[in-house]
């Protein structure tokens, strides 16, 4: 089947219910001071979201032998989570904090839709796309404990343990864009991938909060381009007329592909 002239253009452009209720925090008899939700996040986050990404995306012969083990510890860090999520949607947050903590809930609750929906999917591409939001929401709340540590014990943000979540999301946006160039792939699924790119956009512009000013710029100039881009190919494919131009959305493709590009060296150099 043909398909139109917007996706061709774009297609490849990046180059290659939960119980929710108040967590319980221990005291040490009745004069113990209870432990910050911010806190609690920070000292056990890390944990949860480790236990959700061992049962999802287990490669190793040791996690497929203890898969019902692996699924259980998952149910449990994601309640865990639901919970930790919730308590701090109520609690008193510094103004330091706020923003990310903001983020760290949004994230949360992305991830537990994802969770949630992921047995209940049959097609393919419902299966996939929950697939992705599981991969990247689950790096994203990795990142926004990483970057609550820092603020509530005073260290400095380090770009490769923040990028985490950042790098998920543009790893996520590139398969999606790979599907879209897929020769075989039907009109229905490029709707699917268009449409998955601009949640992956909308999710990247939040990731612009790092320690880098140059990279937060990049990776929030390409998240606008996309969410344009996107809401296009969306419209031709679904048989309506573009609001833009052709020549117009190629020279926007166009800047995806060199923003990309900028963004894998930014990253690199970053890294070192």
């Amino acid at each position: 089947m043909e398909r139109p002239m917007t996706v061709r253009v774009m297609s490849g452009v990046l180059g290659a219910a939960l119980a929710v209720g108040l967590i319980a925090i221990p005291t040490a008899g009745a004069a113990a001071k209870p432990v910050s939700v911010t806190k609690t996040i920070v000292a056990n986050a890390d944990t949860y979201v480790n236990s959700i990404r061992d049962y999802f995306f287990c490669q190793t012969a040791t996690c497929k032998k203890n898969k019902a083990t692996e699924k259980s510890a998952a149910a449990s860090g994601m309640t865990a989570l639901v919970n930790e999520a919730t308590a701090a949607s109520t609690a008193t947050i510094p103004s330091s904090q706020k923003a990310v903590v903001a983020k760290f809930i949004n994230d949360v609750e992305l991830l537990a839709n994802a969770y949630l929906a992921y047995p209940k999917e049959s097609s393919s591409g419902d299966i996939a796309r929950n697939t992705g939001l599981l991969y990247y929401q689950s790096a994203n709340v990795g990142s926004d404990a990483y970057l609550l540590s820092t603020l509530v014990n005073g260290g400095k943000v380090a770009y490769v343990p923040w990028s985490v979540g950042a790098v998920a999301v543009l790893y996520a946006m590139q398969l999606d864009a790979q599907a879209l160039n897929a020769k075989s792939a039907t009109v229905a699924q490029d709707v699917f991938a268009s449409q998955d790119l601009q949640s992956e956009a909308a999710s990247l512009l939040t990731d612009a909060n790092g320690p880098s000013a140059s990279f937060n710029a990049l990776i929030k100039q390409f998240a606008t381009i996309q969410l344009q881009v996107s809401a296009q190919e969306i419209r031709v494919l679904e048989g309506k007329k573009a609001s833009l131009s052709s020549s117009k959305i190629s020279a926007l493709g166009t800047q995806l592909g060199t923003l990309f590009s900028k963004i894998v060296a930014s990253q690199k150099a970053l890294s070192k």
